[in-house]
């Protein structure tokens, strides 16, 4: 299926195949009867820069059999076909446009949850770190509870170094999953603790520190535990902005509480672009996360600015990974999204092709299938249509690796999807 013109005609073969419950999800009044839905030709605040147009052709020549060395998933959180829409039209006048549009895997990725046709970003990371389907705002366990060993952790005990970048808290519920197991999303001090546990080279979040610190130190643990005071124990470097991050020794952890500012979108590519150098140390290769929260808190807020800035954060990130592969080879570069968020449409406008017409039909989560793009070793496996779990199921092939529920880490069964 070529995603890039038949995206309506894919949504319908999910609608038709998934049955009545999946079918109904998409066409349900996601508002309050009466209430009138956004649509508007809308002005954003700044013309939001994006990486340079790529040249499809150009990506082709990436080889796409064979073992990757190296393993890059990014995740643009709630970010859904109308979102990539309205930035590509706002970045480039057309749609179509994005650099992760022109990779040469591409294919949709069907997100229900374990107890929910619409998932939460808990269950969906659940998913996509362990290939087990969950319930909705359980992070890193199946529905019974049993622990579902990540790829990032199964990556971590080979051998392979790892990292976890993300715009979000470091204890929210996309990047916790690769590294946590508890019951409810919400329990972030104990998610917060289980830092100390994975042993990843690299662990950034946003500026959110509270779960790490104890009330004494204007945190919220209730323990009186330090866990920054431990992870620097434990010998990590602690760091707060790029230049802080880029002098640290690469032979060195590193955790980070840092600032992700929309209105320059390149800035999560250039803590990317340095988390790729420093894992690529590894001769045994590594596992790189990159979550951009963004494009989620555009569509629970009904915001353009944040919906257009967090997508193209997101390609910038794209572009820095691709030129990793280039230069280094045998990486396969993988991004998706974990649900769609603000039932997002876009259309052009011919008046002003920059300024497209849109539609908010949401501000919650929907039901309808995200895109999956890819490139390197093993992306031939993402053209179509997949369930999320799949995508980390193709990585421990790939590497030969258990990840999900099991005393052995083997995958559960009859729980995934």
């Amino acid at each position: 299926m070529n995603i890039r013109y038949g995206f309506l005609s894919a949504i319908l073969f999910f609608c038709l195949s998934s049955g009545p419950a999946f079918a109904a999800d998409l066409v349900r009044a996601p508002r309050n009867a009466g209430e009138k839905m956004r649509k508007t030709e809308y002005r954003l605040k700044q013309n939001y820069p994006a990486p340079l147009p790529a040249a499809p052709e150009k990506y082709q020549q990436l080889p796409a059999a064979g073992v990757p060395h190296n393993i890059i998933l990014i995740i643009g959180d709630g970010m859904g076909a109308g979102a990539l829409r309205l930035a590509s039209l706002h970045a480039h006048g057309a749609p179509g446009k994005l650099v992760m549009e022109q990779l040469p895997a591409a294919g949709l990725v069907r997100t229900v949850s374990a107890n929910s046709n619409v998932t939460d970003s808990a269950a969906a990371a659940t998913a996509l770190s362990s290939g087990t389907k969950t319930d909705n705002g359980v992070v890193g366990m199946t529905s019974g509870f049993a622990v579902c060993r990540s790829i990032a952790e199964a990556a971590a005990a080979s051998g392979r170094s790892v990292g976890i970048l993300t715009t979000d808290s470091l204890t929210g519920a996309t990047p916790s999953a690769f590294y946590a197991h508890v019951k409810n999303r919400k329990m972030e001090p104990e998610i917060a603790a289980q830092t100390l546990l994975c042993g990843f080279e690299l662990l950034i979040g946003n500026e959110t520190k509270k779960p790490f610190l104890p009330k004494s130190n204007g945190g919220g643990r209730s323990d009186g535990r330090d866990l920054c005071a431990e992870l620097t124990a434990k010998g990590y470097a602690a760091v707060g902005s790029e230049r802080e991050l880029s002098a640290v020794p690469r032979d060195r952890k590193v955790f980070g509480f840092v600032s992700f500012p929309i209105h320059d979108p390149a800035v999560l590519s250039r803590f990317a672009g340095e988390a790729m150098e420093r894992l690529n140390a590894n001769p045994k290769g590594f596992f790189l996360l990159v979550e951009c929260s963004n494009p989620d808190w555009g569509g629970h807020r009904n915001d353009p600015d944040q919906s257009v800035a967090g997508v193209l954060m997101t390609d910038f990130v794209v572009r820095r990974a691709l030129a990793f592969a280039e230069q280094h080879g045998n990486t396969l570069l993988v991004v998706t999204a974990d649900h769609e968020t603000g039932g997002i449409a876009a259309a052009p406008n011919r008046r002003d092709p920059k300024t497209p017409h849109l539609s908010y039909g949401s501000a919650g989560h929907t039901g309808t299938p995200v895109e999956v793009f890819a490139a390197g070793p093993g992306s031939a496996f993402f053209n179509g249509v997949i369930e999320n779990t799949q995508i980390p199921r193709r990585f421990a092939e790939l590497w030969k690796l258990n990840i999900g529920s099991g005393a052995d880490g083997s995958a559960s069964s009859g729980n995934e999807g």
